[in-house]
């Protein structure tokens, strides 16, 4: 009977080391789950203020784009240039400067072209001359010559 008790003894042990286990693993699956839960948790408000950020880089972009559209309005506004606002695109203070630069060059150009240019010039006669030349022979002569036509 001793070999019966023994082999008995060791059964429950065995029977009690495999409880042991097993409540050791619900116990670390229970841990797990909740460490898996937190970190879930975690994770969706690390998603939203991942969005949230996103959004925030977007809004700050799209002022900036604003920004830059109402400075190259101000910088054409400046120069006398804010009828071409609609056409001129650039995308830095360089580029900016240098369509400033050439456009005024072209009004500049368009307004000397299109500038008042007398049709008739007042014609300088000969006794204007002779008074600028101050010649007082030419003028006498010039006088004395239209009396007698």
């Amino acid at each position: 009977m001793s070999d019966e008790k023994v082999i008995q003894t060791q059964d429950q042990q065995q029977e009690q080391t495999q409880q042991q286990d097993q409540q050791q693993q619900d116990q670390q699956q229970t841990v797990d789950m909740k460490t898996y839960l937190d970190l879930v948790a975690k994770m969706e408000k690390m998603e939203q203020m991942l969005a949230n950020e996103a959004e925030k880089q977007k809004e700050i972009e799209a002022k900036q784009q604003e920004l830059w559209q109402k400075q190259v309005q101000l910088t054409l506004k400046e120069n006398g240039l804010e009828k071409f606002a609609d056409i001129v695109r650039v995308n830095d203070e360089n580029e900016l400067a240098d369509v400033v630069k050439k456009l005024s060059q072209i009004v500049n150009e368009i307004k000397v072209e299109t500038g008042y240019i007398p049709a008739d010039h007042a014609k300088t006669d000969e006794y204007s001359k002779y008074e600028k030349e101050k010649n007082a022979a030419g003028m006498i002569a010039v006088k004395l010559s239209k009396l007698f036509q």
